[in-house]
Parts: structure tokens; sequence; C-alpha cells
């Protein structure tokens, strides 16, 4: 970065002081045209970083990126897709779930009872489509990581939006390695407490709250049955990798990395989808979970092409 000295003889708003400043300014990046936006939604305030690619209005299009499981749009990978996207001429609107709380910010707090559903976050990525399109948008891509990536992939799946053009997926989640998942941080079976979230939904009390239950990344937390459910029960939806896939009827990328150890069989479940005209998979050497350093700038640059129609 340039910089331009300003000497201490100069008094403020003499004419030398103020060619510096402006100097100064000139040669500065410019700035991220970013705010904070939000709307009402069943009672709750919904939040989302907009940021506006140069000479760009929303209008001209937006991609819509959704976070993973309990986490927010300020966390690393999500940031830096959004400076990436920007960089490259593309606006984006980076949503955070409510998970049931009023104009959340950060990581899920585990000490709150978890009253969320899955299906909420494809109401509320509803919600925020319908705010593009009110600000006139003309075509959305649809990005979303880890849960995210799948939840994105229900509603475009079901919601068949003819505004939404394009989808990514960096690192879905996977059927077959929840119970895994569960065993190793928790040291039980999900089936354990699955089958006492049953009973209690057969007893009409599936909005009570579940005491001491493991749920997601919250150890020993305040978790209501129908919550506890909707992320492990058998035959989830939203784990429902190649079902709902072979539906989707937009051009779809699926980013893999090869050292994901949480998700480490995309590539082998995803391969067989290739023989459609809709679905990609990318593989991104080295990569983990996160994408982290430079394997976020090779996976956007991947998805960059991609939404460009170039991939």
């Amino acid at each position: 970065m340039f910089q331009i000295g300003i000497t201490t003889g100069n008094r403020p708003g003499s004419p030398m002081l103020v060619l510096s400043v402006v100097l100064l300014l000139a040669l500065q990046p410019n700035p991220i045209r970013a705010e904070e936006v939000t709307r009402e939604f069943r009672g709750l305030t919904l939040n989302a970083n907009l940021e506006l690619a140069e000479g760009k209005a929303i209008s001209d299009g937006a991609v819509l990126i959704l976070h993973g499981y309990l986490a927010h749009n300020k966390m690393e990978i999500i940031r830096t897709s959004q400076r990436a996207l920007l960089d490259n001429g593309h606006s984006s609107l980076a949503i955070n779930l409510s998970l049931g709380v009023d104009n959340r910010h950060g990581f899920f707090d585990c000490t709150l009872p978890h009253r969320h559903l899955q299906e909420d976050a494809v109401d509320e990525i509803s919600a925020w489509v319908d705010w593009l399109k009110q600000q006139g948008v003309s075509r959305i891509t649809l990005m979303g990581h880890s849960r995210g990536a799948n939840q994105a992939m229900v509603y475009v799946a079901e919601q068949n939006d003819p505004l939404v053009s394009r989808l990514v997926m960096l690192a879905p989640g996977l059927t077959d390695n929840m119970e895994v998942f569960y065993r190793d941080r928790y040291g039980k079976s999900v089936g354990d407490t699955s089958d006492v979230a049953y009973r209690q939904v057969g007893a009409g009390k599936g909005n009570e709250l579940m005491p001491d239950t493991d749920l997601l990344g919250c150890p020993k937390a305040l978790v209501t049955a129908e919550s506890f459910l909707s992320y492990y029960q058998v035959n989830n939806k939203f784990r429902q990798l190649t079902n709902y896939l072979s539906e989707i009827t937009v051009p779809t990328l699926v980013i893999a990395g090869s050292l994901d150890d949480r998700q480490p069989d995309i590539e082998a479940i995803v391969t067989p989808l290739l023989e459609s005209n809709y679905i990609r998979l990318g593989v991104i050497e080295g990569a983990g979970h996160f994408f982290r350093d430079f394997n976020i700038d090779e996976a956007m640059e991947m998805a960059i092409e991609f939404i460009d129609g170039q991939a």
C-alpha cells in the first residue's frame, strides 16, 4: 500500500493537507460495499451480510451463501468466499440462520434450548430468496458449506425456483457417517437418544425439552424431541445426498476435499451421479472439511468458473 506523508506543519484545512488526503484515499483499494441487512420472519429478526461488487447492483444477480451447522456468516470460510466473489465481480448475501434465536450472531450458544428444526433452514432460505426478488435480483446462485450445502440442496430440489440458476455445495454431509460421528464424539449410539425422542413425540410431548441431550456440537444440552429427530432421524432427507442430487435440474457443482475426515466419501458417492447433465464434481487435493488457507482459494476459483459458466 502506498503511503503519503503529511508534515506536521500543515494546518487542518490547508490546501497541502487536503491534497495529500485526497491522494491517499485515491490510492487505497476500493472499499467493500458491505452492510448488514435484516428482515422479519415468524416473529424473529433474520440478518445477513450483503456485499455488492464494484459497478454492480443487487439486481444484476447474487450468490446466496449458507454456513454449516450451528455456525455463522462471519466464519473464515464464509468471509473468504465472499471476498473471492467480490474480487471477481459477484455480489453475495451470506445469511445467518436464526436457529430460533432473534437476530443471531456468532456461533450458536449451546446453553440455549434447542428448539430449531432442520426444516426451518429451508424456510429461511426461501425468505431470503424472496427478499432478493424484492430487490429486483435477476438470478441467484445458491452456495452452502457442510450442512448448509445439504439444506441448500433440499431447497433447490423441493422449491424448483426458476430464479435459482446454479447450486454450489462445499463438503456436503453424508448419511453413512452420522452414526460414526456421533459415537466418536459422545461415546454412544445416536439410536439410543432417538428412541427416547420417538417415545416422547409419540406421547404428544415433542415440544418438551429433554435434558442432558447431546446434539450436533452441543453436549448435554436442552433439546426438544422434535429438534433432535429433525437432525438425527433415520432417512433424514437433508442427508440423502444421492436421492436429492438425482432430482435437481439446475447445474450443480459439488466440491470435496481429498483429506476431509468428516465427509471422506463424497467423491465416491457423487461420481456415479456425474452421468447427469446437471451434476459436476471438483476435488481439492490436500483440503480438509473447512478448505483452510490456500485450499479455499482453489475451491472458490473452481466455484467462480462454474458460476461464470466456464466449467
